[in-house]
């Protein structure tokens, strides 16, 4: 898992009886909630949705194949990591 974030298992009130789901934390801020996807007609079983993200996250819709995945994918989003070429583009602008 990125490091910094924690799950907490929720019930995700998107269909009628909820859908397994997790929000995810960063420190003590709630910054996405993913739902399990439960559709074997589109082999997605056992995939994650970003149901709603906040911040930055904000309007993203996405399927991931793991719950790392995913979190990976919010720290990526959340927190990019500069890299020495971001570092030289920036310093030529």
């Amino acid at each position: 898992m990125a490091p910094g974030f924690s799950l907490s298992e929720a019930r995700i009130g998107t269909v009628e009886g909820g859908e397994s789901g997790v929000l995810v934390w960063k420190s003590d801020q709630l910054v996405a909630v993913l739902t399990e996807i439960d559709e074997e007609a589109y082999s997605t079983k056992g995939k994650w949705f970003l149901e709603i993200g906040f911040g930055l996250l904000s309007g993203d819709h996405r399927n991931f194949d793991t719950i790392e995945e995913a979190v990976h994918w919010v720290g990526r989003q959340l927190f990019p990591v500069e890299t020495a070429d971001d570092r030289t583009a920036a310093a030529a602008s």
